[in-house]
């Protein structure tokens, strides 16, 4: 894929100091070591001079500039993040080669290693998303408009409960904090000493209460691979892992607490329609969960 002649849109600025390389396993580009992790849209490698590649799955090959665009916002603003050495492309997918991102494991994969340190490691990716909202990047996409957009767009939901979602949304303070808007288990590498959230490419300036109410819900809901007692005790231990990261997360920012509450229902909506499967009918019982608190609370504020 070349990179010349392409439209890449507002991008294309933050992204042209960077090196480009094309290959095909004949040298020009390090050939991939050992798969650290895999998502919905990449897979991560080490390599064998020490960096790390993240190689794009076809269907999200245009993310690669988008994100090197986002990576460049988030270096200048001083965010621990992944730092952009080189766009490569191999065998027809494009990746990105990153300087700064040291090999290790998924937080998904170290949970499942070392379960005894389920709370420790929420804990500690409640403070790396802490750090992440200290800082301000004013040419990342605004997270207000994304979440309208995504709930406009979320048929699976009712369109009575759009209307509700977005009239909570009007009345929701706006921010300008670098907002990751993708946390989950997979999106953070861990490694002795330290960790990572990778994978910025819905990263967004806005509220970083709307950011902690996302990640609480790809934390706590997901598919469940297998039956039986396994599955339970992978259910246990999301519940437990939530409560240790936001109760980490408030010691941090304890004045966030209501509003993260506040955002849990457009939260919630804006990512129902981004899902499918299990995932998508948890969100949908936590949404019905939400409104019905909401008309509770409304019934108490009646009563004389």
């Amino acid at each position: 894929m070349s990179r010349s002649g392409r439209g890449r849109g507002p991008d294309a600025a933050v992204t042209s100091g960077l090196s480009i390389a094309i290959g095909s396993g004949d040298g020009s580009v390090p050939t991939p070591g050992r798969l650290l992790g895999q998502g919905t849209r990449s897979e991560v490698f080490a390599l064998v001079d020490g960096r790390v590649l993240k190689l794009l799955l076809p269907d999200y090959a245009s993310l690669a500039d988008v994100e090197a665009g986002i990576l460049s916002e988030l270096a200048a603003a001083g965010v621990h993040a992944p730092r952009v050495d080189t766009i490569v492309e191999l065998d027809g997918r494009p990746g990105l080669i990153f300087g700064n991102l040291r090999p290790g494991r998924t937080l998904s994969r170290e949970v499942r290693a070392r379960p005894w340190r389920i709370v420790a490691a929420a804990r500690e990716l409640a403070a790396l998303h802490a750090a992440v909202h200290l800082h301000t990047a004013p040419g990342l996409p605004s997270q207000r408009e994304r979440i309208e957009a995504q709930i406009r767009h979320a048929a699976v939901v009712p369109s009575e409960v759009r209307h509700t979602a977005l009239t909570v949304l009007d009345t929701l303070p706006d921010g300008d904090a670098v907002c990751h808007d993708d946390v989950h288990m997979l999106n953070v590498i861990v490694y002795p000493g330290g960790g990572m959230l990778i994978d910025w490419a819905l990263a967004t300036r806005g509220n970083p209460s709307a950011d902690v109410a996302t990640a609480l819900l790809q934390l706590r809901f997901g598919e469940v691979p297998g039956r039986g007692v396994a599955a339970a005790a992978l259910e246990v231990g999301r519940r437990v892992f939530c409560r240790a990261y936001l109760g980490r997360y408030l010691q941090l920012r304890p004045e966030a607490a209501a509003e993260i509450q506040r955002w849990a229902l457009p939260a919630a909506v804006a990512l129902a329609g981004r899902r499918e499967g299990r995932m998508q009918r948890q969100l949908i019982r936590r949404i019905e969960a939400l409104l019905r608190a909401r008309q509770a609370l409304e019934r108490r504020r009646k009563l004389p």
